[in-house]
């Protein structure tokens, strides 16, 4: 019987606790970060969640402007009551220039009408000259085509993100009377984390330029196309 008693009282311990609400408290830095929970925006800085016996981890994720965004899973039976998380500062964006400031240079063509008088030998040089200076190394160089491709310069930061920018030029083909023209743009592509994924794959489209690339284009406008 008492042996009974035990097991019964120990049953209905098990099934108070199971049935008792977990609540954790989740600080984020910076406090500014804005926290979703399951994909719903529940606040920014701190919030109280509470687990019932039905949640066993909800999905976090911050955003602050100037950090990268971080996502987590949040166990319910995670330990501590309290927990921190800490946004790091996106340094590819720190870095690049996109939008209005980088007037949508990233992965667009841009047309430079060359200056009446310059022989195709001389634009080939200017064009050549700024490639190497700036890529290193170059994958494709057609002069008969006019077309000019480097390979993809690597920029990596402590945060694990990866920037990638490479530069390609090509001859637009107009009339006998027309001035040289060509398109050049430079593509730009990041991975986010390369910790994770390490993959061609893992490189997506990035809609701004590192700073150190800003004055390409604008350059082989300057010396070798025709002012507006």
């Amino acid at each position: 019987m008492k042996k009974f008693l035990f097991l019964t009282l120990a049953l209905a311990s098990c099934m108070a606790l199971s049935a008792k609400k977990i609540v954790k408290t989740i600080h984020v830095t910076p406090d500014n970060a804005t926290i979703y929970v399951n994909g719903n925006e529940v606040g920014s800085g701190s919030y109280t969640i509470t687990f019932d016996k039905h949640t066993d981890f909800v999905m976090l994720k911050f955003k602050a402007p100037g950090y990268m965004t971080r996502t987590v899973r949040l166990q319910k039976d995670n330990p501590k009551e309290t927990i921190a998380y800490k946004l790091y500062e996106d340094e590819a964006m720190k870095e690049s220039v996109g939008g209005s400031e980088g007037a949508d240079m990233a992965n667009k063509w841009m047309q430079i009408v060359c200056k009446k008088g310059m022989t195709e030998d001389k634009i080939w040089r200017r064009l050549m000259s700024v490639a190497v200076d700036n890529f290193e190394t170059v994958e494709v160089r057609d002069k008969a085509a006019g077309w000019i491709k480097t390979a993809w310069k690597k920029t990596t930061f402590s945060s694990g993100q990866c920037v990638r920018t490479r530069l390609e030029v090509r001859i637009v083909n107009g009339g006998e009377d027309e001035e040289l023209s060509y398109k050049v743009r430079l593509s730009s592509e990041i991975n986010e984390d390369l910790s994770k994924c390490g993959g061609e794959e893992c490189y997506v489209k990035y809609a701004r330029v590192l700073r150190k690339y800003y004055d390409v284009l604008t350059d082989l406008q300057n010396s070798l196309g025709t002012s507006n």
